[in-house]
């Protein structure tokens, strides 16, 4: 004997339909909050990536053509070979400014190394 729920189905048949739509729900539910949660914000991030790359990228293009102008304009008022000097030294010296900037010291020596080990122990 099979008790009868409405509508004509058994009870089981019922049960495994609740069941169907409660797992239905929940994809449902958890689809929507990967997609808000996650899936949105990761792609706005990139694309603001996108744009910052894209921007960038003309910015040095910009900077490369006016760094060329410059030299041409520099090697018209005093000559190509002392412009070429002018800019090496200039370069050299900004990249000195750079390595003091960055606080790189020399590696300690073998002394020094052994006096910390000491130290700690």
């Amino acid at each position: 004997m099979e008790d009868k729920a409405e509508g004509g189905r058994s009870l089981i048949e019922s049960i495994l339909n609740l069941i169907d739509l409660i797992s239905i729900y929940v994809r449902q539910q958890t689809k929507r909050t990967v997609d808000q949660s996650i899936t949105r914000p990761i792609g706005n991030a990139a694309r603001s990536a996108a744009f910052l790359i894209l921007s960038f990228s003309l910015f040095s293009i910009a900077a490369i053509f006016i760094a060329v102008g410059l030299f041409l304009l520099l090697a018209f008022l005093v000559g190509y070979i002392l412009a070429y000097f002018i800019v090496g030294v200039l370069l050299v010296l900004a990249g000195f400014i750079f390595l003091r900037q960055t606080g790189i010291r020399k590696p300690p020596s073998q002394g020094q190394l052994e006096e910390r080990s000491a130290d700690r122990s």
